[in-house]
This record gives structure tokens, sequence and C-alpha cells, in this order.
């Protein structure tokens, strides 16, 4: 598995850039997934246009369709 991923990240308003990103440690209560599909939504729309302030660098998109690829030490009740 590669080490890195693309993420859409919030610039300025009116801006997302495509940048990869280191793929995050997965700690003992966590999931990680291998996005498949993914889309925007209604506050992805409001954070673009500046309209619901957010960090600059914010990895934004919370719509996506994907596959687990490894699972915490702690995580139970997933099979």
């Amino acid at each position: 598995m590669s080490s890195m991923m693309k993420a859409a990240v919030f610039v300025e308003p009116g801006r997302i850039e495509i940048v990869d990103k280191r793929i995050p440690d997965v700690g003992p209560n966590d999931a990680l997934m291998r996005i498949t599909t993914t889309t925007i939504c209604g506050t992805d729309v409001h954070i673009l246009k500046g309209e619901y302030p957010v960090a600059k660098g914010l990895t934004i998109g919370h719509e996506p369709v994907g596959v687990v690829e490894k699972l915490g030490s702690a995580v139970q009740g997933y099979k």
C-alpha cells in the first residue's frame, strides 16, 4: 500500500486543490478506508463559497464509499 493519498483541500474561498497527503496512521479505535467513489454535499459547497468558516488546509469531503483496508486493535463488532 502506498504511503500517500489524494485529498481535496480548502485553500481559500473559491479555491480547493487536489494534493498528496500522507495516509494517516490507524489508532486503536480507527478504521482506514480506501475510497473508491465520493461526491460533495451542501456543506462542501458552503465551505468553497466561504460561507462556512474552516481552517485553510482542511481536507474536505465526507460523502465517501470505499473498502475497509485496516482496523485498529480495539475495533469490535465489524466482520
